[in-house]
């Protein structure tokens, strides 16, 4: 089974690759002095808007941008500015709009594409990896640069290509799933095998699963349709327990499988699912902090104060749980208490749900520090990035290893 969806995973990154090599080379760069971004996401969803909220709220607090600017990029219009011309694009989960999306910045010149998803990085990595003169790439909330092809390691990488990892904790799923169902024996996950995020956390979570003994049943779904009978068919299949995994597209599955498994305790990887219905959401929570990492990464690019090359590829953790009681009651799941207990937010007769997705504790703003304070905590994060030539070696030396 693992063979299958690893092959479909590779299926998947070498369609994206050889349709970025259908993209024509750059356009020459603008004659003014003035940087332009391609600041490209794959769609959008809640859980984006936070990191897309990240890079503005670091553009604005740098004054590359003002309050009018940023307006006029929210309401979907590219930005000619004093200071940066942005083009502010988005696919809409479409993987050929992506790759359109990459090939309109390339020929508009972009001095730097700045990539949200996995998708839209793979396909912005193949796509400048085939011109002489390439613009930068940062990259945010992506699972797997390295299977992906956006990266060998941390350090062994393009040159002009750095970025940011979410760290999806398995170890901590664990602890989780233990309070909630111990003794399960038997759990399943939906995966959609066009998307990266979805496949790769399914093999995680394979190893994972065999590690401690437990049966682990995957079975594949893309239309709506699909994650109904896919739904059905782990039911069958006796699971206590369904892990939705993290995605790039719509809620709209995850609404189907919620409607089909009653009585079964639905998990989600993406935490603020806790708000479309899920019962328990258990993973990455790190939405904003990725896209200010980014965003770090690029303002030192732009003020020519980021050595790429030398930068290494950052990882976030950012696990945390999240409970939704008026779910769980609908949906005839009990939550237990040792679980409640590791909750860091808890929605129960509709308190806490609101108009926002913030989660307590997690950050989804700037801290206010002047500039020179600000720039002085940037340069020291970035500073713990540096990919020294003893750390090149020891990574070249382990792929090395690996690949015997």
């Amino acid at each position: 089974m693992f063979a299958f969806w690893r092959a479909t995973l590779k299926k998947f990154l070498l369609v994206a690759w050889l349709l970025a090599l259908l993209l024509p080379a750059a356009g020459l760069a603008a004659d003014d002095d003035v940087p332009t971004l391609a600041f490209l996401r794959y769609g959008q969803s809640p859980a984006f808007a936070l990191t897309d909220k990240a890079v503005l709220d670091t553009l604005e607090a740098y004054g590359y941008i003002g309050v009018d600017d940023r307006q006029a990029l929210l309401q979907g219009g590219d930005l000619r500015g004093e200071h940066i011309n942005i083009l502010y694009r988005d696919a809409g989960f479409d993987l050929s709009a992506a790759n359109l999306m990459v090939e309109d910045a390339l020929d508009e010149g972009a001095d730097v594409l700045l990539t949200v998803s996995t998708e839209v990085g793979t396909i912005a990595a193949a796509a400048i990896g085939e011109m002489d003169d390439p613009p930068a790439l940062i990259f945010t909330i992506v699972t797997a640069p390295y299977l992906a092809g956006i990266a060998e390691a941390p350090c062994i990488k393009a040159p002009n290509i750095t970025g940011t990892q979410m760290d999806i904790n398995f170890a901590e799923f664990d602890r989780v799933r233990e309070a909630q169902n111990p003794g399960m024996t038997t759990f399943g996950m939906i995966v959609n095998p066009n998307d990266p995020a979805s496949a790769t956390a399914m093999l995680s979570l394979g190893v994972y699963a065999q590690a401690r003994g437990l049966t682990f049943e995957a079975v594949p779904a893309i239309t709506i349709a699909d994650y109904s009978l896919a739904t059905d068919s782990l039911l069958d299949k006796g699971v206590e327990a369904i892990v939705m995994p993290p995605r790039t597209g719509s809620a709209a599955g995850l609404l189907a499988v919620l409607d089909a498994a009653y009585g079964v305790t639905i998990y989600s990887a993406i935490v603020t699912d806790v708000f479309v219905g899920v019962p328990v959401g258990a993973g990455f929570q790190g939405w904003y902090h990725e896209g200010a990492v980014a965003a770090r990464m690029l303002v030192a690019h732009l003020r020519g104060e980021l050595d790429i090359a030398r930068t290494g590829i950052n990882l976030t953790p950012g696990f945390t749980v999240a409970v939704n009681l008026d779910a769980a009651d609908v949906h005839g799941v009990e939550i237990r208490q040792e679980l409640l207990d590791q909750a860091a937010f808890v929605i129960e007769g509709g308190a806490g749900a609101g108009d926002t997705l913030e989660i307590p504790g997690v950050n989804t703003f700037l801290e206010e520090m002047t500039t020179e304070e600000r720039w002085a905590e940037d340069q020291a994060f970035l500073a713990g990035l540096h990919c020294t030539d003893e750390m090149i070696a020891e990574q070249r030396a382990a792929l090395e290893a690996g690949g015997e």
